[in-house]
């Protein structure tokens, strides 16, 4: 009995022994629960320091022109909420500045203008750029920056759809034209072809009402009209070149005194890649294929 009372004795000697031990050893810590952390964001384009794009992202907003109610290049809702080819062009200018972010608007202030105030806003530098259907022309390339254009349009001819033998221009021969008095449509269809027969009336939507009782072939007017027309009545199409041409170009600021230095050639270059990689292409579908009825991968097309 000795011997197993040593024995017993002796393990709970060793066993207050480990415990002393492991209460001096030192335990690591739990690991930290995780907790939720902000994703990073899409770091900006690099600039160099002098240029104007470096300017704008120092300030964190780049001011952009917009026309109030020009669908559906622009229009503003009763929120304040802008949409139109021209403004999602706009908020594509931004990521090119700024980076990818899940709100463009967070970096651009969107400045009102009107067709006569479009330039003023430029040259009195209320505004960085104008997307406002600002036509370019060599008149105002004295005034300020223009990049190439980002939208091609003009005159063109509307016809029910179907119809096989109106096409292009050189098919309107000793086919009936209805223009609107006041607005020399009629004098582009005779430039344009010479045989073409001109019915003036007074209103587009009794031209569109002679055109669906077959009084007349054609219809000729701005795109930009036909594209409400086709709305009225879905049983039309544009079709053809057009009788005139007009382009429009984001217009900026010139550089006086180093103040915008390389803003115009980077324009031209988003811009050029913007067409390149499809982006132009996608917002002409989401915004204006829905009235136009066509797609185009450009504006020259």
């Amino acid at each position: 009995m000795r011997n197993g009372h040593r024995i017993a004795c002796c393990g709970l000697a060793l066993a207050l022994a480990a415990v002393a031990f492991a209460g001096c050893v030192t335990q690591p810590s739990a690991a930290p629960t995780p907790t939720a952390t902000a994703r990073a964001t899409t770091a900006g384009p690099r600039f160099e320091l002098a240029t104007y794009m470096y300017a704008l992202q120092t300030k964190g907003r780049i001011r952009v022109g917009v026309l109030d109610a020009d669908a559906p290049f622009a229009a503003t809702d009763a929120s304040g909420a802008h949409a139109g080819f021209e403004v999602d062009l706009a908020r594509e200018l931004a990521k090119a500045i700024f980076g990818a972010r899940p709100d463009p608007d967070a970096v651009i202030e969107w400045i009102s203008v009107d067709r006569s105030t479009a330039l003023s806003a430029l040259t009195s530098a209320q505004a960085d750029v104008v997307l406002a259907r600002l036509a370019a022309t060599t008149e105002r390339a004295a005034v300020i920056d223009q990049t190439d254009p980002y939208f091609v349009t003009g005159e063109r001819v509307l016809v029910q759809d179907p119809n096989d033998e109106i096409n292009d221009l050189p098919d309107l021969d000793s086919k009936t034209v209805c223009v609107t008095a006041g607005t020399g449509v009629g004098a582009d269809v005779e430039d344009a072809n010479a045989y073409a027969k001109i019915l003036t009336l007074d209103t587009y939507a009794s031209c569109l009402d002679a055109l669906r009782h077959s009084q007349v072939d054609a219809i000729a007017a701005a795109e930009t009209t036909l594209w409400a027309l086709r709305r009225d009545d879905a049983k039309t199409k544009i079709v053809g070149r057009p009788l005139t041409t007009e382009r429009y170009a984001i217009g900026a600021k010139k550089n006086a005194g180093g103040d915008r230095i390389g803003f115009a050639a980077f324009l031209s270059d988003w811009l050029a890649g913007a067409i390149r990689d499809g982006t132009w292409a996608r917002l002409y579908e989401k915004d204006i294929t829905p009235l136009s009825g066509d797609r185009k991968t450009s504006p020259a097309q």
